[in-house]
């Protein structure tokens, strides 16, 4: 059986499955078993398979049952790295590569304007995805990344060897209280928390594979915000930044907060790719 042949039947397998975006998902999973990238893909799909057929149809069931691909090949790209990803952590988003994006141009304009060492931290790393990333991006930095669960933070010690990042330490804790607790003091507070109220619907493959603690913000979705709202001035220096990611929908209720808990500061939204609002920044003045 050639590449191009399992690709159609695999295929055919998953037509009936009501999975979005599955094709892609199918050359990812040949992708990997072949040890190849998936850009490679394209230039052997005329060769022969090599690899144990039975072990790949095992995966792709397990994959129609809904298990994420990211889970199964522990692999997901971020920002143009690959991140070791499972069951313990968030599967970073492109979505989020956005965040990054706004983040490093903040940084640029004021290593530009003031040229002097800056700080960031990472509440509630996960996979360390937004804080490693910058890292690279940013050798200069000085970055400490945490989380409550230890597990997630074994999995952004796996990414920081893997990645070779020297400019990222990993602290466990809740919130702001690692920070506090060690008397750290940032340029730049970063955020990506769970933001989907615990009521709303999502899809299985998401409920059922990632972590509740890192997807769910109480009530509203808005928990963590408050949290991080209640205390920022603990660990954010004078013209800081506070950077968030939050749902397409919540800008109206988010806006009220940011007028509730800074009423002195600057601020603003900013939309993604999809012209949907998803990342506020709260400048510290």
């Amino acid at each position: 059986m050639t590449v191009n042949e399992l690709i159609k039947k695999s295929e055919d397998y998953l037509k009936e499955s009501n999975i979005i975006n599955y094709l892609a998902d199918v050359k990812i999973l040949i992708a990997f078993f072949m040890k190849i990238s998936l850009a490679k893909l394209y230039a052997v799909q005329n060769e022969r398979i090599k690899f144990n057929l039975d072990e790949y149809w095992q995966k792709l069931t397990e994959y129609q049952n809904g298990k994420p691909i990211q889970h199964i090949t522990n692999r997901q790209s971020f920002y143009g790295y690959d991140f070791y990803v499972d069951n313990n952590v968030l599967i970073p988003r492109y979505e989020t590569e956005e965040l990054v994006d706004n983040i490093i141009f903040l940084i640029d304009n004021i290593l530009t304007a003031e040229n002097k060492p800056l700080t960031l931290i990472d509440v509630g790393t996960g996979s360390g995805a937004i804080a490693i990333s910058l890292g690279l991006e940013n050798p200069q930095l000085k970055i400490y990344a945490s989380d409550i669960s230890q597990l997630a933070l074994n999995v952004a010690k796996r990414n920081i060897k893997q990645l070779k990042c020297r400019n990222v330490q990993l602290l466990k804790g809740d919130m702001l209280e690692p920070f506090i607790k060690n008397k750290i003091k940032t340029d730049f507070l970063v955020c990506n928390p769970p933001y989907i109220p615990k009521n709303q619907e999502i899809s299985y493959r998401v409920k059922n594979y990632e972590p509740h603690v890192a997807l769910f913000g109480d009530d509203d979705g808005l928990y963590f915000y408050r949290q991080i709202f209640k205390n920022w001035h603990k660990v954010v220096n004078k013209n800081g930044f506070l950077c968030f990611e939050h749902g397409y929908d919540q800008k109206k209720a988010l806006e009220k907060l940011v007028k509730e808990y800074f009423p002195d500061q600057k601020y603003f939204f900013r939309k993604d790719i999809n012209k949907k609002w998803r990342m506020l920044f709260v400048n510290i003045l």
